[in-house]
């Protein structure tokens, strides 16, 4: 264990994600008082001086009582003094410069993300550019005031390039809508979502989507009669193509009746082959489905037994080329690193197949071992690739992508994910997935559907988002879907 003493309360919580960033299996207990009796083999403590202009922060690295390392920085703020929200950042990322520097020694390594925790750091470069800063500039800001590694800086900026002509499009009156399916075909052993399986659900999937549709008309009647346009809809999960095909159909019929003709994207996130069949296929190209995802997550055999997915790399082929041959031209891919016990020979194999494939999109995510999944209950099972490995393995998948002419268009972070990288999504020139962007980059209103489903509406004038979260259990959805449609009302209204 730990121990963190920090002076601002509220700086807390970024600090102890740094902490663990260095060592993954260490808590962090956050201790009220300097004086508080320490529980760990190790305590930080960071503390504050301001004399005029200046805020001198002060921290120590204490291993039994004995003070073995420290950090200071003084914080020029005659700048931007009168700039309470500034000043509160150039504040934190000092104290989280002066744990990083210190921890970094400890450890004797250094993290490419540098003093980074959030999981969005392109908005912190799309913030700069809409700044009118020069990209000097913000290079220099991400390496010096962050400590990124070059290599993430350039990821960022290439990322950020492909973003800008898309975010520059928006306005208050453009929405998105997401729709979420909250069921699969089986659990992964990966899988911390609120999702659960047909065969235990199959007699509430009727009622299910009869709430789903009751909300969906129910709300968005009053959307359309405000002018609001839809730019993207997505259809996501769980695995929205492991309805039945009757119920799957009765909601595409719904959304065909509520939604305006042309939707700029269409998103319906397919997922697994043992889901989505010629018949459904045929189903989501016949309502205007214009975006599909055929994930196999891998190509081996073995990993995808291990990881409780029932269908072969076979399946995901096959299901690839019928939606090739029915005209879909804008698929993506989603695969993980890290799984469990891979090795670099299972990720050539992967992208071999994938790049014969060619994919109009390939999300790359790296294993995250997340509370709440199989994988994290039973982790002692199971070998995964190092740090050093896993970065290699995200390596690999760059040079595939670039190789099928991929740029990178997105990117996010998560806890818990192994070697603390990143997932990346990469595009063909001009396939980048709308929805992906601006679900990401939090510019626009989201208006979400569904149990576990979080509406974002998006306060241009103020920079801000507020939250409207419906309830994670499908069950309890059904039960208080009027309360999850007054949520909305009130919001909409206001």
């Amino acid at each position: 264990m730990i121990d963190l003493y920090v002076e601002v309360r509220s700086f807390a919580h970024e600090l102890d994600e740094l902490i663990r960033a260095f060592f993954p299996s260490k808590k962090v207990n956050i201790l009220d008082d300097i004086e508080d009796p320490p529980m760990g083999d190790l305590k930080i403590e960071v503390v504050y001086r301001n004399k005029q202009d200046t805020t001198y922060i002060s921290s120590k690295l204490i291993a039994r009582e004995q003070v073995i390392d420290k950090a200071n920085e003084d914080i020029d703020l005659s700048c931007i003094k009168s700039n309470k929200l500034l000043t509160m950042r150039y504040i934190k990322n000092g104290s989280k410069r002066c744990v990083y520097n210190m921890m970094s020694r400890f450890a004797g390594i250094e993290l490419d993300w540098g003093i980074l925790t959030g999981i969005r750091p392109t908005k912190i470069v799309n913030e700069m550019l809409d700044a009118n800063m020069n990209r000097r500039l913000i290079i220099e800001t991400l390496s010096n005031e962050y400590l990124l590694s070059p290599s993430k800086v350039q990821l960022l900026m290439e990322t950020t390039a492909q973003q800008r002509s898309i975010l520059s499009k928006n306005h208050n009156k453009i929405i998105s809508l997401y729709i979420n399916i909250p069921f699969c075909t089986t659990k992964c052993l990966y899988c911390s979502f609120p999702s659960d399986t047909i065969e235990r659900c199959h007699d509430k999937l009727d009622k299910y989507i009869e709430s789903l549709i009751y909300e969906l008309k129910s709300v968005m009647d009053i959307i359309l009669k405000k002018d609001y346009i839809i730019q993207t809809v997505y259809i996501g999960g769980g695995t929205p193509t492991s309805l039945y095909v009757d119920q799957l159909e009765r909601l595409f019929m719904e959304l065909d009746s509520i939604l305006p003709h042309y939707i700029e994207e269409y998103t319906v996130e397919g997922g697994r082959p043992d889901s989505l069949d010629l018949e459904k296929l045929h189903l989501l190209r016949k309502y205007g489905v214009t975006r599909i995802s055929i994930n196999p997550q891998t190509m081996n055999a073995d990993t995808l037994k291990r990881i409780g997915r029932s269908h072969t790399p076979d399946d995901i082929i096959n299901c690839f080329e019928s939606a090739r041959s029915l005209g879909f031209d804008s698929i993506n891919m989603d695969v993980i690193i890290g799984l469990p016990g891979e090795t670099l020979e299972h990720v050539d194999k992967t992208m071999t197949n994938i790049y014969n494939l060619s994919p109009d999109n390939l999300t790359v995510h790296t294993l995250a071992i997340k509370k709440g999944s199989l994988l994290k209950e039973h982790i002692d099972k199971y070998e995964f690739a190092d740090n050093n490995t896993a970065e290699e393995m995200l390596d690999k998948c760059k040079l595939w992508s670039k190789n099928m002419g991929m740029i990178p268009y997105y990117l996010y972070r998560q806890k818990y994910m192994l070697g603390n990288l990143e997932n990346i999504g990469y595009s063909k020139p001009g396939k980048e997935c709308i929805y992906n962007i601006q679900m990401m980059e939090e510019r626009q209103t989201i208006w979400a559907f569904g149990a576990g489903g979080i509406s974002k509406v998006f306060y241009e004038e103020e920079n801000r988002l507020e939250r409207v979260p419906n309830v994670k259990s499908h069950v309890e959805y059904m039960e208080r879907i009027d309360e999850m449609i007054e949520r909305k009302m009130k919001l909409i209204e206001k």
